[in-house]
């Protein structure tokens, strides 16, 4: 289906949301009260990523050094990983923490090879494993990362450091033969979790079970009860979280059963679809940047970008392709980086039909745009 027959819902459509209240026991999630409690958003000047150490402007434009994990693609930052998932930039262009899905966090130098900062055991069956991280909004004195991880019997969410053992945040999420995989953003000191529907609509839409919300754990910890709120229910196999690292509106990108969509999380108001997608091209991130969102395809084989100047609830016309499979190959969970530059994690080593293999790659502005802080 072509891109014109698409639908701009200008809040037309509303998500279920729905409130309820969740406390960890012996590791599993308990539904017996319920409360009701808007999402307040990150609070005024808070940045929804961690502060990190200022870096240079811009990528270098210096020859890079010849090797064999090296690519000469100034927008490449890093390759020769094994099937990234997530990805958290740092304030340099040059460096990024990045998740594989077999459970390994991985720091990676342009130029340099990638080093393996700490490895979580977990299970890949379907489309699980390590499928999403964060860094906490104290990591500079802390070191703890939060992480989306499948076991045998469950999903959950779990805080590590290296050379620690993981530490369970929030566990039960029903896992499937598919929709396992998970989203994670901090607003504040909130951490917000997207979680898949494990291939159950019906759960989706249950306000009793945790498969496709979108969820806000106030100030997570280990030792005191966690209570989850729903922030929207109905998500689909897949969901990806993204946010202005200023703060700021929450998006949410949705591969559903009859229809991908870009939905917004506002303050004190429901979840409301901002684009829909009939064709299904398999949304799988989304990228804040001023004025607009970036979304990565993964069946279209294609990153667009949906303009937003009036708002985050209204789009001025139909979203511009910015890339298609030839250059990168599929792009999985992007990001916003440095600069307000979107950047993104490739997914081809699971389809022996990509043209590369996995990298961090930053993408390029369609034609005659640019951030808010471009000189």
């Amino acid at each position: 289906m072509s891109v014109g027959t698409r639908r701009a819902r200008s809040g037309v459509r509303r998500a279920v949301v729905v409130a309820t209240a969740a406390a960890l026991l012996a590791g599993c999630a308990d539904f017996s009260g319920s409360e009701a409690a808007p999402f307040t958003g990150p609070p005024t000047g808070q940045a929804t990523t961690t502060t990190k150490p200022p870096g240079p402007a811009r990528p270098s434009a210096a020859p890079k050094t010849p090797g064999p994990c090296i690519d000469q693609d100034a927008n490449v930052l890093a390759t020769c990983l094994t099937e990234p998932t997530d990805l958290i930039p740092t304030d340099e262009f040059e460096h990024a923490y990045v998740a594989e899905r077999g459970g390994a966090i991985m720091y990676t130098t342009t130029d340099m090879p990638n080093l393996e900062v700490l490895r979580i055991g977990v299970d890949t069956a379907g489309d699980g494993g390590l499928t999403a991280i964060a860094l906490s909004p104290s990591y500079n004195q802390d070191r703890l990362f939060y992480a989306y991880v499948s076991t045998p019997t469950d999903n959950r969410v779990v805080r590590v450091t290296p050379g620690d053992d993981p530490k369970v945040i929030l566990a039960g999420i029903p896992k499937g033969a598919t929709g396992n995989a998970g989203s994670l953003l901090f607003s504040g000191r909130d951490l917000i979790v997207a979680t898949g529907n494990a291939g159950d609509a019906t759960a989706a839409r249950d306000p009793g079970s945790l498969a496709g919300k979108v969820l806000l754990l106030p100030a997570p910890d280990t030792i005191s009860p966690v209570r989850p709120r729903v922030l929207a229910t109905d998500g689909g196999v897949r969901q990806s979280l993204c946010g202005a690292p200023g703060g700021g509106p929450l998006f949410v990108a949705d591969q559903g059963l009859t229809q991908d969509r870009l939905r917004v999380l506002t303050p004190n108001a429901p979840a409301s679809v901002v684009w829909s997608w009939p064709d299904r091209p398999g949304l799988s991130g989304c990228a804040v940047v001023p004025g607009g969102v970036f979304v990565s395809e993964s069946r279209a084989g294609k990153v667009e970008m949906l303009r937003l100047p009036d708002g985050p609830t209204t789009a001025n016309g139909e979203p511009i392709q910015v890339l298609d499979r030839a250059r990168y190959g599929i792009f999985g969970r992007l990001t916003t980086g440095p600069r307000d530059t979107p950047q993104g994690v490739t997914t081809n080593k699971p389809n022996p039909q990509a043209p590369t293999d996995d990298r961090v790659v930053l993408i390029p502005l369609p034609s005659g745009e640019s951030t808010a802080t471009d000189d």
